[in-house]
């Protein structure tokens, strides 16, 4: 499932900006701690989780995530970002053919259920077979999660994530999906390039599809349009 926590109008920052890299295993905890704070007011979060505590979501977050993170480390792309010296937000991202993801390890998985219980659990399994469902079929890097930070959001983390996980598929040629249920935060990625897909509903949230397409194929189509001669239709005599 994709999801982001970028708000507030990512913007960039004057004082620092934020250091883009990879996570160390130690930092997956902590990192999980972050994304669980930043995604706890997300509508399909509440959603699923389907609990009116702050904490209670936190904790069904943090577990998610910590499930998740190391998956992600070995067979896909985590991107951490650092602010004033800290983690400040990350990306989760699957390459071109590497979607989707496999389950955690067992004993993962149990922890897992273990921290948000099972009927959160299997809520989260159906949005995943929902949002699977409508998961394009072309190879395409799959933006999974964006998340920052709720003290540290507006400060230009999420754009930084953003922008060094595109150019890395624009040098492939690669295009790119992912889903929001951030009304807010469409226009954030238009700006970096995505097109609206279609929307859809998953237990009462929405959930906007975006796609992004390949850098060449992007020039491609305004090279088209830039040569296409002018034209007018004329009825009448």
């Amino acid at each position: 499932m994709g999801g982001d926590a970028v708000s507030r109008g990512d913007r960039a920052c004057d004082a620092a900006e934020p250091r883009i890299g990879p996570l160390s295993a130690a930092e997956v905890p902590p990192l999980a701690a972050v994304l669980a704070r930043a995604f706890r007011d997300n509508p399909l979060n509440v959603a699923v989780i389907q609990s009116d505590d702050p904490v209670f979501r936190i904790r069904c977050n943090f577990h998610g995530m910590w499930a998740l993170l190391p998956v992600a480390q070995a067979r896909g792309q985590v991107l951490a970002a650092r602010l004033e010296g800290r983690l400040a937000g990350a990306l989760v991202a699957t390459n071109p053919y590497g979607y989707p993801l496999p389950a955690p390890p067992l004993l993962a998985r149990f922890r897992c259920f273990w921290g948000q219980g099972w009927r959160v659990a299997r809520r989260w399994a159906r949005v995943f077979e929902s949002l699977d469902a409508l998961h394009p079929l072309e190879p395409l890097g799959y933006l999974g999660t964006l998340g920052v930070d709720p003290s540290l959001q507006g400060r230009g983390v999420g754009r930084a994530l953003l922008g060094r996980w595109l150019a890395g598929l624009d040098r492939e040629a690669t295009g790119a999906y992912l889903e929001t249920d951030r009304c807010e935060n469409v226009a954030f990625y238009e700006r970096s390039g995505f097109r609206m897909l279609g929307e859809t509903q998953v237990l009462g949230a929405r959930i906007w599809r975006m796609r992004r397409p390949a850098a060449l194929e992007g020039r491609a189509a305004g090279a088209v349009l830039e040569s296409a001669p002018s034209s007018s239709t004329h009825r009448g005599g």
